[in-house]
């Protein structure tokens, strides 16, 4: 996996595991709660020594602001990348539920998993995928119609 370049906020650029703090992080933030290492460790589902450790790297490569004893936030980097991943989770989220027929819990769960493991490269072609079906709603009733056949047999 190639190393974190901070100057191209590019998500796909970092570790999965990082991602998902970065994500964690701007979801506490947006919900206005208190972003301290023990909040992201809860959010994460990891001990807060794991949680400590990724924010050291991620404030290493300016990704968030943080103090030893005080809260997290996301540095200019970090928002950047935080709506990224957000703008890919939709895109996914939309293609699996609209195209691939999943429900939509299921196709959030997906769309959660999949993110990270996925470029950008790949994102934007599922997106003209994705936009081409909404385009041409008679494409994918013809399409959809087909597939629901398929998964049941």
């Amino acid at each position: 996996m190639p190393s974190f370049s901070p100057s191209s906020g590019n998500p796909r650029d970092m570790s999965p595991s990082l991602e998902q703090y970065v994500e964690a992080i701007a979801d506490l933030l947006t919900r206005g709660k208190v972003c301290s290492v023990s909040e992201i460790a809860q959010q994460v589902k990891v001990s807060r020594p794991a949680a400590s450790r990724a924010v050291r790297e991620l404030s290493d490569l300016g990704i968030v602001e943080h103090k030893a004893y005080s809260y997290v936030d996301l540095a200019p980097k970090g928002q950047s990348i935080a709506r990224k991943l957000a703008a890919r989770h939709i895109v996914l989220y939309e293609f699996l539920r609209d195209v691939l027929l999943f429900d939509e819990s299921a196709a959030d769960q997906e769309a959660c998993r999949l993110e990270h493991q996925v470029d950008d490269d790949f994102t934007r072609r599922i997106s003209e995928l994705t936009g081409f079906f909404s385009a041409n709603q008679d494409a994918l009733a013809k399409w959809q119609k087909r597939a629901k056949r398929a998964l049941k047999g």
